[in-house]
């Protein structure tokens, strides 16, 4: 069957990745998770998988910092906190404890969700005391106020510092407009007021209501039975508040075009272009706005780096993020720039997102995508760790447990014509919001192709 999408964009049909390579060729990924709620409410997904006698544990509580309205910065110092001493350990002695044992922990925040993580060897002789200074960690924290003062500085600091940073300003710019007055509005959760603010009764409050059972989202992989799983989860949710989960957040308010520039010093700009993109991880459709996604700017080949850096030598590198989120979400595209060509990049990149919408992708181009999204996919499930963080993810969006086996089908199964379908569906130019950091200078034609 011929699809006249394929060639009314014939300039992007040339892909040097797509020759000599059959890309029609899928892996098949079979990975069994299996689910369960402990008593205590608390959502598990687990895989056993016994190739390195390693497990790794991951919490994500929806106590991210849109969740933080009466102090910003509330959500971060919560989580920051955790292992700065619990109930029954002083900080060194859990960070002591942890090293010996060989295990690891990190920790997240993000808008929507506080993420904890622990990796460790399974032998019970290292991962029970290991589990049971992790559980201690998050479920008893000890919130001193010299510790508090002492983090109140560095997130102070980090915060200052992400600020002041072209690309993460760009973006807080655009969260803060597409988002006024909306929880998601504060991308970076904290501000100056906000953080001096908090006690640590505040923080008692928000962790006995946020950190409870209920609230949590938990995955385990690795060298463990069914029945080991399933008491690990037990033990972590028993040991948690009990009985609190947080709601669901407002409707994001009616998303309004914009150009906004942010003036500071620098020999580059960070460019923005933001669209709302109010379509949730587990929508039917989303997986064909990832295609478009890849198309316009993933990889060497895709068209914004094509135009951009291999035509015109603008830039390094050109980036599409999609970010659902459980409100209505954002569809992105960012780049660094010579401040001088900010305009021209921008009117450049409006017009690529345009033809892409319009027109879709080629069939070409659909297949390097496909690809791409495979090989990320590949290697989301081919070490332990990644594979939590790819199912933590995946169970926040809703997604259902055989959503792993089922995706690379459903892509293949996506036409030309389905992702510029679901394009004219959900991205609209008229709300775009373009955003600019760095020094006004006065404005220079774009150079001349190959350059």
């Amino acid at each position: 069957m011929h699809d006249s999408t394929a060639t009314q964009n014939s300039i992007y049909g040339g892909l040097v990745s797509a020759q000599g390579l059959d890309l029609d060729q899928f892996e098949s990924i079979l990975t069994q998770v299996q689910t369960w709620t402990t008593q205590a409410g608390t959502t598990v997904k687990f895989v056993e998988a016994r190739g390195l006698p390693i497990v790794d544990v991951v919490l994500k509580f929806r106590a991210g910092t849109a969740q933080d309205t009466v102090h910003p910065g509330l959500a971060a110092l919560t989580l920051y906190m955790l292992d700065e001493g619990s109930q029954q350990y002083t900080a060194t002695q859990q960070a002591e404890h942890l090293e010996r044992l060989g295990a690891i922990t990190e920790k997240q925040i993000h808008l929507e969700h506080a993420t904890l993580s622990l990796r460790s060897l399974s032998s019970p002789a290292v991962l029970e005391p290991s589990l049971a200074l992790f559980t201690n960690l998050v479920a008893q924290p000890a919130f001193l106020p010299s510790a508090l003062d002492k983090i109140k500085q560095q997130l102070l600091q980090s915060s200052a510092s992400r600020d002041r940073h072209p690309v993460s300003r760009a973006r807080s710019e655009a969260f803060r407009h597409l988002f006024s007055g909306h929880p998601y509005g504060c991308p970076l959760g904290s501000t100056e007021q906000g953080v001096t603010a908090v006690t640590t009764d505040d923080l008692r409050t928000f962790h006995r209501r946020a950190y409870s059972a209920s609230n949590l989202e938990m995955v385990v992989v690795g060298d463990l039975s069914f029945a080991e799983a399933q008491a690990l989860s037990r033990q972590i949710s028993q040991a948690l508040p009990q009985g609190w989960s947080a709601t669901d957040l407002p409707t994001v308010p009616t998303a309004t075009r914009a150009g906004i520039h942010v003036e500071q010093p620098g020999a580059s700009s960070a460019v923005l272009l933001a669209l709302p993109l109010n379509v949730p991880a587990n929508d039917p459709e989303f997986p064909a706005l990832a295609l478009a996604s890849n198309v316009l700017g993933e990889g060497l080949e895709s068209r914004s780096m094509v135009e951009l850096r291999q035509r015109r030598g603008l830039t390094y590198g050109v980036q599409t993020r999609m970010s659902p989120l459980r409100a209505g979400g954002l569809f992105t595209i960012e780049w660094e720039v010579a401040p001088a060509h900010v305009q021209g990049s921008q009117e450049l990149v409006v017009t690529l997102l345009r033809d892409l919408i319009e027109q879709g992708p080629t069939q070409a181009e659909l297949q390097v995508a496909r690809k791409q999204l495979e090989g990320q996919l590949l290697r989301g499930v081919a070490q332990n760790k990644h594979l939590a963080g790819l199912l933590s993810a995946l169970t926040h969006q809703g997604q259902p447990d055989d959503h792993l086996n089922t995706y690379l089908e459903r892509i293949n199964r996506l036409t030309p014509a389905d992702v510029r379908a679901a394009m004219q569906r959900h991205l609209d130019l008229s709300y775009i919001v373009q955003v600019s950091v760095g020094p006004s200078v006065e404005q220079r034609p774009l150079p001349a192709l190959d350059q």
